[in-house]
């Protein structure tokens, strides 16, 4: 089995989840940790690096020495707080080359892996590839290539018996949106000033709300049971959402118009600005 992005959080869970449940499990992660986890093995894997992959599938492939992969979870993601029209285009590649070209690269090279145990494909997507945030696009536009690329994957290797699930957490409390808080300042300070003046002072109370609904969300230890249940199940399902907050957001992506959903966005996120107001105001 294994699980990519796994140096913490969902990833970090889920591996040691499966290690736990009796799975032989590589964790793949871009530095070795100083205390290696003995639940599972640490294995060094920079999806947006092709020569990495390379190593880290010759490894798995030599410790199997012969066996194939159980399953495989594509967990490493990045995520990127910005309003588009400020955001360099060299940042959405970077997310890209990690949430979408790294996924894809990784499912090519152990698909051979997969094929011999007829093993399962597990993505970790996002809620966040049905529904769109403010200042959210790269993020959300990757996770919506995610699901993309889920439904393809299954389609093509149903004939192989190989199942691929996507999954869609919600709000979890990964320890990620800390992060982008802490970098929140510095990415108002890159903007030139006409950025500050106009998107400064809603980016700081899109992160205010963003940090509380994401610490009250639910532990990444809900997303490794899914991907557990997933394995075990006969029939795995195509996409299930995980965490609190899931089935709301999805009836908010799916089951009211734009207009409306702008429009509560709009008062949640920005305290409701009149169309064409002085943001600065």
């Amino acid at each position: 089995m294994l699980v990519t992005g796994a140096s913490s959080g969902i990833g970090l869970a889920t591996a040691k989840l499966l290690s736990e449940s009796g799975y032989r499990v590589f964790g793949g992660v871009r530095r070795l940790s100083d205390h290696a986890p003995t639940a599972f093995s640490e294995i060094v894997l920079d999806v947006s690096r092709p020569e990495s992959i390379a190593a880290a599938k010759l490894e798995i492939e030599t410790a199997l020495n012969g066996a194939g992969l159980a399953g495989l979870v594509n967990n490493a993601g990045l995520a990127d707080v910005a309003p588009i029209e400020f955001n360099p285009v060299e940042k959405f590649r970077e997310v890209f080359e990690v949430n979408v070209f790294g996924m894809v690269a990784v499912t090519q090279a152990f698909l051979p892996l997969i094929h011999r145990e007829r093993g399962r494909i597990i993505n970790i997507g996002s809620i966040g590839g049905m529904i769109t945030i403010p200042f959210g696009a790269t993020l959300c536009a990757s996770k919506h290539a995610v699901e993309a690329l889920s439904d393809c994957l299954r389609l093509e290797l149903h004939a192989a018996g190989i199942h691929v699930t996507c999954l869609q957490p919600a709000s979890i409390n990964s320890g990620s949106a800390e992060k982008l808080a802490a970098q929140n300042e510095r990415t108002i300070a890159t903007l030139p000033p006409e950025g500050q003046r106009r998107y400064g002072g809603v980016l700081r109370r899109f992160m205010k709300v963003t940090l509380e609904s994401e610490t009250k969300g639910s532990p990444p230890s809900v997303v490794a049971e899914a991907v557990l249940d997933v394995l075990r199940a006969k029939n795995p399902p195509s996409r299930r959402l995980v965490g609190k907050d899931g089935w709301l957001l999805k009836f908010a992506a799916k089951g009211i118009p734009d207009a409306l959903r702008d429009r509560i966005f709009r008062k949640i996120f920005f305290g409701s600005p009149g169309f064409g107001s002085d943001p600065a105001n």
